[in-house]
Formats: structure tokens, C-alpha cells, sequence
């Protein structure tokens, strides 16, 4: 089992928060925008946008709006060489009916699923990639000229190649005896 190839990728994917000052080339970014467009959704709704930064001035005006104030601590992405913001264009049914009857937001699992594609594919061509959660999200909708306009920000991902420096060991993760149950809910 731990010699499948997909648990190698799976293995090989971390956050990388330094980056090589080296361009990403587009069809690498396109190779993972396919990977995400192929992933699942609920009702096929397909309910993200990712929308690239890798022009540097724009991607700096972007970072700018959204990396200021209490999230200034994320500024450090920037130096990405490619920022792509992930939205959602909120659907009333799916988003809003779904999600209050049953308590999750269903288009936020699906631009999870989605983003999780894309930097998988990512690892795949040796891309590093970082899940930024801490921006200004109301900042990046402003910033973008999507405010108003039913969509939701859900996440920025910082793409790039690793920095030489960065560490390739694993991290460590909980057991599988810790995670896994079968038939039965855990008992704590």
C-alpha cells in the first residue's frame, strides 16, 4: 500500500511558504486548473473560479489589497511567483437551502475538492504550493470587482517552485488506528 504512486504524490505535497525566484510556466498552471475542473461537485453545480495572478505588478496590487492589517503576517506569499484566488459564485439552492438544512455548505466542500486537485497536480510537476486561509477576504472581492456580484472567497493558494532550502521530509500525521473507524463512531 505505501508503494502506490498516488500515495507517494500524497506524501511528496506540502505547504511551501519560500519559493525559487523562477517563473511558473502557464502550462503547468493550466495542467492544474484541468486537474481541479475535473473534480467532483455537489449537483455538478462546479461552483469555483480560480482566478491567476502571475503577472508580477498585478499579483503585488493584489497582495497589497489583501495581505494588510491583521493579516499582514501573510504577506510573506507574495514573493510567490503565482497567487491564484479561489472563489465560489454561490448558487441560492445548492448554497443556502442545502446548507441550512442539512449545516454545511456544500460549495465550500466542493471548492475544497476542487483546490485540492489543483495542488495535487501541482506536486506531480514539482510545484510547491501553500493554502493561504488568512487574508482579507471582503478586500480580495473588492479587489477583484466581484463584490456584490454572489460570489464568496474561499482561499488563496501560493504556486511555486520550492526554495532550495525547504524541507522535504514528512511530516508527521496521526496513525491510522487514530483516524480510521469501521462500523462504529469513536469513542472519545
Amino acid at each position: 500500500m505505501d508503494d502506490s504512486p498516488f500515495l507517494k504524490l500524497c506524501r511528496a505535497r506540502r505547504s511551501v511558504r519560500r519559493f525559487a525566484d523562477r517563473p511558473v510556466e502557464r502550462e503547468k498552471i493550466e495542467l492544474c486548473l484541468e486537474a481541479a475542473r475535473r473534480a467532483p461537485s455537489a449537483d455538478n453545480m462546479q461552483p469555483w473560479r480560480f482566478i491567476v495572478f502571475d503577472d508580477p505588478e498585478k499579483k503585488a496590487k493584489l497582495a497589497k489589497a489583501v495581505f494588510t492589517g491583521i493579516y499582514a503576517s501573510s504577506k510573506l506569499f507574495a514573493k510567490a511567483p503565482v497567487i491564484v484566488c479561489l472563489v465560489i459564485k454561490e448558487h441560492l439552492l445548492v448554497n443556502k437551502l442545502a446548507g441550512a438544512v442539512q449545516g454545511t455548505q456544500w460549495q465550500l466542500v466542493d471548492a475544497g475538492i476542487g483546490g485540492e486537485h489543483f495542488v495535487l497536480a501541482a506536486a506531480e510537476q514539482g510545484l510547491g504550493t501553500c493554502w493561504i486561509g488568512w487574508y482579507d477576504g471582503r478586500a480580495l472581492l473588492k479587489h477583484l470587482g466581484l463584490r456584490g456580484k454572489g460570489y464568496k472567497a474561499v482561499a488563496l493558494i501560493a504556486v511555486g517552485y520550492p526554495a532550495a532550502d525547504v524541507s522535504t521530509n514528512e511530516r508527521p500525521r496521526k496513525n491510522l488506528d487514530e483516524i480510521r473507524f469501521w462500523n462504529d463512531p469513536p469513542h472519545r
